[in-house]
């Protein structure tokens, strides 16, 4: 986590996973979406993850993003106001 120059925190998960193809990467934080149909909650998951990240960061006024390339990995990036620390600390 570093301080940005724009009064931020940033955290980035980075992987060098499969990557999330371009038809569904406006949708990966929707509830309950999986960008692979063929997963079912038995094998694991609600889809709820992303949505629920995505929410935890924008009640304290940040944003989450996504970068991906199929075949190369995804970065997810979570970008908060640094003032969200300093009352998470008072």
């Amino acid at each position: 986590m570093a301080a940005g120059k724009d009064s931020q925190l940033i955290v980035e998960v980075v992987d060098e996973g499969p990557g999330v193809p371009p038809e569904h990467q406006s949708r990966i934080f929707d509830r309950f979406y999986r960008v692979d149909s063929a997963r079912s909650r038995e094998w694991g998951g609600a889809g709820l993850g992303l949505a629920i990240a995505r929410w935890a960061v924008e009640i304290h006024g940040g944003q989450i993003t996504l970068e991906s390339v199929e075949g190369r990995g995804s970065t997810f990036r979570v970008a908060l106001p640094s003032t969200a620390l300093k009352e998470e600390r008072s």
